[in-house]
């Protein structure tokens, strides 16, 4: 069944894989209890029925978007996004991007008061539980949407946000490894710069991601939306003029070379903040989708 579209600090070495095997990529299917490429599977397929059921976390056009940043801050370890619902259907998402982002662009505690329906993406998909998994991939892979409705009847829907796509490809078997990633830059930022600063250079950045000048650690969206809820209140363009010093950078767990694709997606689950790195390398759970793209 198809997916159906509602309207529609420097160099570290990040994943790439130069040649494509069909069979590199193999999960256990819960149903046969066999081995099968990705491409044959199904959400039903490798995902136990627990994480499959994960209800979608929501709010209505009648709450504001100082609520959704609050709730968005307070399970990003869950997902990454938030779905508006109308009578119980899916109407439109948020994620921190167009929190901020729009923030952005009217920086006043007025913002905050404005209804979800303001920033909300009328852009999103909705998937059937029996939907093939590596087209979900490859289209969120494709579109930098890594967050997908999955539908359970009329009346109730599930959620495959990154945590999910990080725990189907925890079970996988295959030889992908550290040693196979390519370099790619990663634009830093230094204490001086103001938030405002930050946000414009995050916004600039596709890897969501910037690294703090002569130091291993980062910041994200979701660290800058964390410094937001930290003041507890809406406040107008204070906040821009803060310094950059004020933020919780994010620290990458340290993790072995030697590890496969599988081993690393479960050092990512047990993370807040699902980034890992080696000595040369920083790992990011968006990376992960792209180089199993690669793969099936």
């Amino acid at each position: 069944m198809v997916s159906v579209k509602l309207r529609k600090f420097g160099n570290f070495r990040l994943l790439n894989r130069e040649s494509k095997n069909t069979e590199s990529l193999l999960f256990q299917s819960l149903l046969s209890g066999q081995s099968m490429p990705l491409d044959l599977c199904s959400f039903e397929e490798v995902l136990p029925y627990s994480l499959l059921s994960i209800p979608i976390s929501t709010v209505t056009t009648n709450d504001n978007v100082w609520i959704a940043a609050s709730m968005l801050a307070r399970i990003s370890d869950v997902t990454n996004s938030l779905v508006v619902v109308e009578d119980g259907f899916p109407i439109g998402t948020i994620d921190v991007r167009r929190v901020i982002s729009g923030f952005q662009k009217n920086p006043t505690a007025d913002y905050f008061e404005e209804s979800v329906s303001k920033i909300m993406d009328v852009d999103f998909y909705i998937d059937s539980r029996v939907v093939n998994i590596a087209a979900v991939l490859r289209r969120m892979n494709k579109t930098g949407r890594f967050f997908t409705i999955i539908e359970n009847d009329r009346t109730s829907f599930s959620q495959f946000s990154i945590r999910q796509v990080l725990e189907i490809i925890s079970l996988c078997k295959s030889d992908i490894g550290v040693a196979s990633m390519e370099k790619k830059r990663i634009s830093t930022f230094s204490r001086d710069d103001t938030i405002k600063d930050v946000m414009k250079k995050l916004e600039a950045d596709k890897t969501g991601l910037l690294a703090l000048k002569d130091d291993m650690s980062f910041i994200s969206y979701e660290a800058v939306l964390e410094k937001i809820k930290e003041l507890n209140t809406p406040q107008d363009g204070k906040l821009l003029g803060l310094s950059a010093s004020t933020f919780k950078t994010i620290t990458p767990t340290l993790i072995s070379e030697k590890l496969t694709l599988a081993e690393i997606c479960k050092i990512m689950l047990g993370q807040k903040y699902p980034y890992v790195m080696t000595r040369e390398h920083l790992i990011t759970p968006h990376d992960i989708i792209d180089v199993v793209c690669r793969e099936i």
